[in-house]
């Protein structure tokens, strides 16, 4: 059968390799050095999750496929790359759970040891640093053995650290077309961690400098063919996000959630009405905005974006800078969304729509209801739960 196999053409064997799955794929590249070869070259689409349970990776999946994370332009692309590819979840051992703090309870579970531990009542008991390491450790493995031919990449996992950034960079350069980093799981339950740990976007880190080329990592250009990017709750800075988008001239789709990089200093770069005076041609004020090749642009749960408090029910003329401006610098949008932008109000954005933009799909931050009111004529006020525990923590 091996010698029957050698003689198909190169690629007739990795269409035929494509097709099987990841078990049976791993056995045939583990037959030989040359079929071990050819099993990297068929994986182009790899979907990764690192979880501690069987169940954490199914929901992660569920959520990633879940209604509403399309949009219009992926029901009309019928390109072969934007297929779904191979499924794979890895179960942490026990050892990397970081149970073995000693005097530690769950916080989930009402426990209070931690104090003994770390002596104090606003600090956090556990920061899932170990099963980050162990979860990145799996991820730089996978990427430098397949990251050679692969064009499409989703890594579900807590948050990226500098080794599997630089297994990134370092193993996918170029040819990697979409990347998507989900580290938002929100039915995930660790009891290891706070209530509240999905709710906040992450800290930053210098782990994204990777990406950009910035840290030595036998790329200097770091990921520069990328077409769809989606973050979320990534840990990546305004200024790192900017230079990620820069980076990437052929990006068209680029979808952020639960991310902290997403201020007015990088939506204004973005539409070009801030301009930076290092880039060439600056100074023209014609020059299409960065993102004026965007097709996509999807915001949500980001507290960063902000619309002012007049609209097109004060002047009709004024109604494309309600504080949302830059959108008129993306030239090529077919679908932009604010879902859960809690300071971005609905009826300005739709009226925007109508009047400016006239973008295909605009997903609103929340629909758009009449005001309701008592029978005093008293406005009723609804009040996110979700919310008031982000202030009062």
């Amino acid at each position: 059968m091996t010698d029957y196999l050698r003689n198909l053409p190169p690629e007739i064997l990795i269409t035929i390799l494509s097709q099987l799955p990841m078990p049976s794929l791993l056995s045939f590249g583990a037959t030989s050095r040359t079929n071990y070869a050819y099993h990297t070259l068929c994986m182009k689409r790899l979907h990764l999750a690192v979880f501690q349970k069987r169940i954490h990776a199914i929901i992660s999946f569920l959520e990633a496929s879940a209604p509403g994370t399309e949009c219009i332009m992926d029901e009309e692309n019928d390109d072969d790359e934007a297929k779904p590819g191979h499924h794979v979840h890895v179960l942490l051992p026990q050892s990397s759970r970081g149970k073995e703090i000693i005097g530690f309870r769950s916080p989930m579970r009402g426990g209070r040891g931690w104090r003994r531990v770390l002596g104090g009542e606003d600090e956090r008991p556990y920061l899932p640093q170990q099963t980050i390491r162990a979860q990145n450790n799996v991820f730089a493995k996978v990427v430098s053995r397949y990251g050679v031919s692969l064009v499409d990449l989703e890594f579900m996992a807590y948050d990226l650290d500098v080794k599997g950034a630089v297994a990134l960079a370092s193993s996918c350069k170029r040819r990697l077309r979409r990347l998507a980093l989900r580290f938002e799981h929100r039915h995930v339950r660790d009891p290891m961690l706070p209530g509240n740990y999905w709710l906040e976007p992450a800290k930053g880190s210098t782990a994204w400098n990777a990406l950009i080329g910035i840290r030595e990592c036998g790329n200097q250009d770091g990921l520069t063919g990328l077409e769809t990017l989606i973050l979320e709750r990534a840990g990546i800075t305004p200024w790192q996000l900017r230079m990620l988008v820069k980076r990437n001239p052929r990006l068209r789709d680029l979808r952020l959630k639960t991310c902290s990089a997403v201020q007015p200093e990088f939506l204004n770069w973005l539409g070009g009405i801030e301009k930076d005076s290092k880039e060439e041609g600056s100074q023209d004020e014609e020059a299409a905005a960065p993102g004026a090749n965007l097709e996509v642009f999807w915001l949500e749960n980001c507290d960063g974006v902000v619309s002012k408090g007049v609209g097109a029910a004060e002047n009709h003329a004024d109604v494309s800078y309600i504080g949302l401006e830059w959108v008129t610098g993306l030239k090529r949008l077919k679908s932009l969304s604010f879902r859960v932008c809690s300071h971005v109000r609905s009826d300005l954005v739709e009226e925007a729509n109508k009047t400016v933009w006239h973008i295909p799909e605009v997903i609103l931050p929340h629909p758009f209801e009449v005001p309701r009111t008592d029978h005093n004529g008293e406005l009723i006020v609804e009040i996110d739960l979700r919310y008031v525990n982000r202030s009062r923590t």
